[in-house]
Parts: structure tokens; sequence; C-alpha cells
């Protein structure tokens, strides 16, 4: 009877143990805490083309992923305000459609010299153009929260 409790107290230490590991290991990894918000590496950029415009610096990150299982292109988009002066910076993207034409406009805002803003946007894949045309860019100048000066329209420019 002694043996089989000293047993018992032998596998409930190794369990506490392992527990308390765990516990430790969970403490060390939850003081790194979360990363910290990193300036995006573009796949794409308005730098280059007709949508660039001095003042702002627009990128995006583009994966095909799945929310709601849905095939879906996923995009976070980032503008830069690289100027000292009384204007914001604004990025536009849309999509070019399988069917022609393209999406509504998505915008993400920034106001004041390195001022850096990033919005995420998922649209469904099997509506995207396969085309050069897939992602479309335009920056602009804000003035008061309306656009003052804009690039025109154009397909992004891919840097992979």
């Amino acid at each position: 009877m002694r043996k089989k409790i000293a047993e018992g107290c032998v596998l409930r230490r190794i369990r506490f143990a392992a527990a308390g590991g765990a516990l430790a290991l969970s403490a060390v990894l939850m003081a790194a805490g979360p990363a910290t918000a990193a300036v995006i590496v573009p796949d794409y950029t308005a730098t280059g083309t007709d949508g660039d415009v001095v003042g702002a610096y627009g990128r995006g990150t583009y994966a095909v992923q799945y929310p709601n299982n849905v095939e879906s292109v996923v995009t976070t988009i980032a503008v830069t305000d690289t100027a000292t002066d009384s204007h914001g910076a604004r990025l536009y993207i849309r999509f070019g459609l399988a069917t022609g034409g393209s999406s509504s406009a998505y915008s993400v805002s920034a106001s004041g010299k390195d001022d850096y803003q990033t919005r995420t946007v998922s649209f469904p894949r099997i509506n995207i153009s396969n085309g050069e045309d897939a992602i479309q860019v335009k920056e602009c100048l804000t003035e008061a929260g309306g656009d003052y000066s804009c690039g025109s329209w154009s397909n992004a420019h891919w840097l992979r």
C-alpha cells in the first residue's frame, strides 16, 4: 500500500513539474509580448507609376487566403506622409475585375511627416483579373481631409 502511495506522489510531482514548466514557458513567451507592428515590406507599390505623387509613399502586401472558406486576395495597404507640408497622404487601391472594369476603391490616409497608417482589405479571388491590372493604385495629397492632388489610376508596380 505504501508503495502505491509513494508511486502516486512521484507521479503527481512529475505532473506538477511538467505543468509548472509549461507555465514558466508561457510566462516567458508572454513577457516577450506581441511582435511590434513593423513597417510592411511591400509586394507592390505606387512608386514609379502614373499613380505616384511626391509627398506620399503607398505600398501593400498581397496574399491569397481563405477567410470564411472563400478564396480571397488579402492585401494590407500602407501609406506614409513623406513631406513636411500642410498636406496629408492617401493611397487608393482597387482590383481589376476578371469581367472587365474595376472594383470600388479602398483607401488609407496618413497626415503629418512620417505618419504611417495601414488597412487590410479582402476581396474574393474569383472576381479578380489574372493580368497586370489585378491591383491598381493611386496616391493623393490631402487637404482638410479631402483629396487635393492625385496621380492617375495605374497598375501597381510589382516588386517580386
